[in-house]
């Protein structure tokens, strides 16, 4: 057995050593990257001050309400109330790309040496940290676009999110040196990635049948481009670990991850940027 995972490593490492991907184009790449996404942030940061939009989030809190009668009751009720006032949601959007920027400058100038001895082990931990936040973020705004105004609601979202992208921390740590590859921590983080969607549905769905909105079809599309692009990911690593085509070649879906960071999040940041903005 250690001679195998001795084996699969040597495999691994051939593959990386041969790659047409160098850890001096990742650099660069990186920094590239990491400029693109600064401007981003820059710009809405400079928007989004500019442009004050505020949006109340509310807690229950356990109301008695008498009724005299008849018959006489006492009935405990819910109180929605303002918990906090969010203002600027434009900078707080703009807090996504910049998240992005500073990692991928940490990893192209800071981390570089570490960042490349960690991907000849088949892991990018510093991903993974990047993730945890800016994408967490993201899923809090997406949940305030979609009519989820509850605080503790938007702290499970934030928590259920970032544990889905520390079960892919995990993946990779668990699967270095592994013969067969496990996916329980890919299935672990799918359920808790997954469960925050489906109450974005289910308050998405409810929320046009309560008002008797009628959205038109760009609206559907949006949503399921928001749901598409930020689990598109999860195909990035599915590929790597069934060593599809190149993705046989970690270096390789390391670059599309890149790739993923820049496009992906560029198109889910202006949708909310421009949502927070333009409720419908």
């Amino acid at each position: 057995m250690i001679l195998v995972l001795i084996m699969d490593y040597r495999k691994r490492q051939e593959i990386i050593a041969s790659s047409p991907i160098t850890f001096g184009y990742l650099k660069r790449f990186n920094a590239a990257a990491g400029v693109l996404h600064l401007v981003q942030g820059v710009i809405m940061l400079i928007l989004g001050s500019l442009l004050n939009w505020e949006r109340g989030i509310y807690t229950f809190y356990p109301k008695l309400n008498i009724v005299v009668g008849p018959p006489f009751r006492i009935d405990i009720i819910p109180d929605p109330q303002i918990l906090i006032t969010i203002g600027y949601l434009g900078v707080i959007v703009a807090s996504f790309p910049l998240i992005s920027a500073l990692a991928h400058f940490s990893i192209a100038f800071l981390v570089n040496n570490k960042y490349n001895e960690n991907l000849k082990k088949g892991m990018n931990p510093y991903r993974w940290y990047e993730y945890a936040f800016s994408s967490s973020i993201m899923i809090v705004l997406i949940g305030l676009f979609l009519f989820i105004w509850d605080f503790w609601s938007l702290v499970m979202f934030f928590v259920l999110n970032a544990m889905m992208i520390m079960f892919g921390y995990l993946m990779e740590v668990m699967n270095q040196n592994t013969e067969k590859t496990n996916w329980s921590p890919f299935i672990f983080g799918c359920i808790s990635g997954g469960t925050p969607w489906v109450v974005l549905f289910a308050y998405f769905i409810s929320a046009i049948r309560s008002t008797g909105l009628n959205p038109p079809n760009f609206v559907y599309l949006i949503v399921l481009i928001y749901f598409f692009m930020f689990n598109i990911f999860a195909i990035n690593m599915v590929l790597q670990y069934k060593g599809v085509g190149r993705w046989r070649d970690y270096l390789y879906g390391e670059r599309i991850y890149i790739i993923l960071s820049f496009v992906a999040k560029s198109v889910l940041a202006w949708l909310v940027f421009i949502g927070v903005f333009s409720p419908f």
